[in-house]
This record gives structure tokens, sequence and C-alpha cells, in this order.
């Protein structure tokens, strides 16, 4: 339920405008694990099939400014998403069906995750009409595939991969390549590189690199950054910052972030969060925008715990 004042934002002759969106979603998945040695060690291989589906009506948002909104990349983390628009002046109508499948390989000894391999891709069943652009609504019977590999080359080291590939295109649209350190939770480093082809044309692919941090300043407070950089266009495509202070029983979080909408100019949204630790959270959430930005993001109360 959304309830917008214009004021003197005010350009389509209406102050008042009401929005009211039902939404629907089931998520469902399995576990299937088995014993598997490799060389002289013991590992746990497990096979984990996932469905997720979404359901929420068509609402008619042209009447209401777009301030802050902008497309959610699409990744794994994008599949599982309600929304796939960030900020809260669009909320996509969608009758859909995520199917994806992730094996991982688990060290009997430790327990850590040594490798992990991921598949998915997602069914429309109707096209979806609220878009950043209303004049393109998607036509689509499903999306793109992803793929996805993680490998762990040290405990705090790891590489991370992404290929996605566009059946109806018959081409690859992206490849990412990331590498992250995570000492601990809370301590988080990701350098990554990534290539998107829009068009056949290969003058006009997109280079970016992509730097992403969160580390403590204090033991209470703690850092949040992300520069993601067009080498092509040189400018910045997303950019946050922000700080998380953690008193124990009570946490604020502020963010600030920057990006490109679909008229590739740039807006910036503004959080401000307090969380009464196990009770409830006052303000704008931004930790569905901190774990995209951020991979490996933990809050600082749970880093504590």
């Amino acid at each position: 339920m959304t309830d917008y004042k214009l004021g003197d934002n005010n350009t389509t002759g209406v102050d008042t405008i009401q929005r009211r969106v039902p939404i629907f979603s089931v998520d469902s998945g399995l576990i299937l694990d088995r014993e598997l040695k490799i060389a002289d060690t013991q590992y746990q291989q497990t096979l984990e099939p996932r469905l997720y589906y979404v359901k929420i009506p068509y609402r008619d948002q042209t009447a209401i400014p777009n301030f802050s909104t902008g497309q959610l990349d699409f990744s794994f983390a994008q599949l599982f998403t309600e929304n796939q628009f960030i900020g809260g002046d669009r909320i996509n109508d969608a009758d859909q069906l995520t199917t994806a499948v992730t094996s991982r390989l688990i060290d009997d000894a430790s327990g850590a995750e040594v490798v992990r391999g991921a598949l998915g891709q997602r069914y429309y069943f109707r096209s979806q009409t609220v878009t950043l652009d209303p004049s393109l609504p998607l036509h689509a019977n499903r999306s793109d595939i992803l793929a996805g590999f993680t490998g762990q080359v040290t405990k705090a080291w790891s590489v991370d991969t992404l290929y996605q590939y566009s059946p109806s295109q018959k081409r690859t649209e992206q490849e990412n390549i990331a590498l992250r350190w995570r000492p601990e939770p809370g301590k988080t480093l990701n350098l990554g590189y990534s290539v998107r082809r829009d068009s056949p044309d290969p003058t006009q692919n997109i280079e970016a690199v992509d730097i992403s941090v969160q580390w403590p300043l204090t033991p209470n407070w703690y850092t949040l950054l992300r520069y993601n950089y067009s080498l092509a266009d040189r400018r910045m495509l997303e950019g946050l910052a922000g700080f998380e202070y953690n008193k124990g029983c009570w946490t604020v979080r502020l963010v600030a972030h920057r990006f490109v909408t679909a008229e590739q100019q740039s807006t910036t949204a503004f959080f401000v969060q307090l969380e009464l630790n196990g009770l409830s959270k006052i303000g704008i959430n931004p930790l569905e925008t901190l774990r995209q930005s951020i991979p490996g993001y933990t809050k600082s109360n749970e880093v504590r715990q």
C-alpha cells in the first residue's frame, strides 16, 4: 500500500495517488545429498532443485512519477525476487515461475562449501505490462538462461562466475567474473569484471569493473561501499555508500544509492532504517539493496551474535 502526496512534483494534475498491490509468492525446493570421495577427501554432494512462483496483478502506475526506480541487474538474486525494480515507484505485474537447480560440494571434515554450480531460468505465463518505459511491455515466454559457478580457493578467497545466454537471440548476453575475499562475517571485499552484449556489434559491448566492500571501522561502525564503473562510457553505472551502527540491542543504517535509470539518467535514493533487534524495523529498508550490491553482506547485528 503506497500513498503519494505530490505537491510541487505534481505533473499529472492529480495531487494524491494511491496504489494497492497484493503480492503472492511461493518458494519451494528439495535438498538431496550423497557421500562422495575424491582422492582421500570425503565430501557431501548436494542436488537442490527449486521452484519460485510469483503472482502480482496489474496496476496502472503511469501517473506516478519515477523518482528513484531502476531495473535490477539480471542475476540469480533477481530470479528469486518478487519485484524486478529497485526503488518503490514501480511494482511489476507478474504471473511467472522460476526454475533452478544448484549442486554443491561440501567438505565433510570442515563443513565448508568448496564448489557450487547453479542453473536457472524464469517462465512467464503472460506478458509483463509494467515497465520503466510504458510503451515497451515485456512480450516473452521465458527469460535468458543463467549459469553460475563458485569455487573456494582458500578459506577466505573464492572465485565467482556468471554466464547469461539468450535462447531467442542465440547469443551470449553477459559474462561476469569476480574475486571475493571474506575472512569472516562482516568483512567482505569483492572485485569484479563484466561484459554485456546487448547488440551483435562487438563495438557496442559494455565492459565494467565492480568493487564492493563491507568493513568494520570500529567494533560498532561498519562502512558500506560499491562502485560500478563503465570502461567504455567512462562513467559510474551504480554507486552505493553508507554506514551501519550497531549498539547491540538496536542498529541504524544510513545508505545512499545512485544508479542509471532506463532513460540513461542517474537518480539517487536514500535509506534510513532503525532496527530494534528481535522486534521491528522502522524507516526505509535498504537490506535488499545491500544484498544485491555487496555480495556476502552480513547485518552487523548478526555479526556480533
